[in-house]
């Protein structure tokens, strides 16, 4: 059976260097944390990096082949940051970067809102600086809109170039130089935005902020971001801030109260009000009601996509402290009530009435 490294590559034990080293390029490439495809995956781009380092070098190879991953533990950690630095570096070259070019062009702003906003969801307005595409020129960047084909690309937009590389010769298309990627140029460059396309401007962006939104979150707007000179738009986050809650506490979609009643009221049961986002919630204490019982209000929390959450209802019993004479008479005759089988609060119920 093949080892785990040859396995991770894909290659058969008596594989060649030449082999193994095409192996690695094509796996390392379907699987580069940056390369923003479905298959990107970071763990097994590293895994793949640790094979490539011990199948690459024909004594740590053939002590693997010998001993297994033992034979090779703690020699192969300066080698593969070596190949996974290599490659990141041509995978820059071939794809520009990966995200960081994207990522580049997203904006990011933060708001705050109230635990009622939260729950109702709100609308807010920003004044958002961006770089936008010019309307003088409709992001040509010539006068008047005029451009011509760029003669350095032939209006493709791109160069093809052979470039020497640790893992062998790369052939690599790159965006031209000259025209930054557009396939033209300006007859004459446009006096608003210097030749560029692109203008800094100041702009009102309306987000709607949905309803059950978390602290936290953010909210995607597409192509809200910075424009670049070739085209490409990123995208604006509003990242979001909910406000603690005087009476409520949130878990999810789920909040959280504390209730105080009387001992009156928790023997013979009351009406009360709890707060919710917004406005209050009449609830019905059943007699008998314990200290530090939870009442569930089913369906009254925050929604979500699985639904409305609910509130969780604390009862602290308040015990008085400063008693009536009237009041200690009748506590000193419920201390000489004779023990039963019924609860505290049935006995003072019955004692009340």
């Amino acid at each position: 059976m093949a080892k785990k490294y040859y396995e991770l590559l894909g290659v058969s034990e008596d594989s060649s260097q030449k082999e193994i080293k095409k192996a690695y390029r094509k796996k390392a490439k379907k699987y580069h944390p940056d390369s923003n495809s479905e298959t990107a995956d970071e763990d097994k781009f590293k895994k793949i990096n640790k094979a490539y380092d011990v199948l690459s070098d024909e004594d740590k190879r053939r002590k693997y082949d010998q001993f297994g991953e033992q034979g090779v533990e703690g020699h192969a950690g300066r080698g593969q940051r070596r190949a996974a630095s290599s490659f990141q570096d041509l995978f820059e070259h071939l794809f520009g970067g990966g995200r960081r070019q994207r990522e580049s062009l997203d904006l990011k702003i933060q708001t705050t809102i109230s635990l009622e906003e939260a729950y109702k969801g709100v609308e807010k307005t920003f004044e958002v600086s961006r770089k936008t595409s010019c309307e003088d020129c409709n992001g040509t960047g010539g006068e008047d809109g005029k451009t011509s084909k760029c003669s350095e690309c032939g209006g493709r937009g791109k160069v093809r170039t052979v470039q020497r590389t640790p893992l062998g010769r790369a052939e690599t298309v790159e965006r031209c130089s000259n025209c930054n990627g557009k396939g033209s140029v300006p007859e004459n460059k446009c006096s608003s935005c210097s030749g560029k396309g692109v203008v800094e401007a100041e702009e009102k962006i309306t987000v709607e902020i949905p309803e059950g939104v978390r602290d936290g979150q953010r909210v995607r707007l597409k192509d809200k971001g910075n424009r670049s000179e070739t085209g490409r738009s990123g995208d604006l986050y509003v990242y979001v801030t909910v406000e603690d809650h005087e009476e409520l506490e949130r878990k999810d979609s789920d909040l959280f109260t504390t209730a105080t009643i009387g001992v009156g009221d928790a023997a013979l049961g009351t009406t009360i009000s709890v707060p919710r986002p917004g406005s209050e919630l009449n609830v019905d204490i059943p007699e008998g009601t314990q200290p530090g019982q939870v009442l569930r209000l089913d369906g009254q929390g925050m929604p979500s996509r699985r639904g409305q959450g609910d509130i969780y209802v604390k009862i602290d019993v308040e015990i008085p402290e400063d008693l009536t004479e009237e009041q200690k008479e009748f506590m000193e005759e419920f201390r000489g009530v004779p023990e039963t089988d019924k609860s505290f609060f049935e006995t003072v119920k019955d004692l009340i009435k």
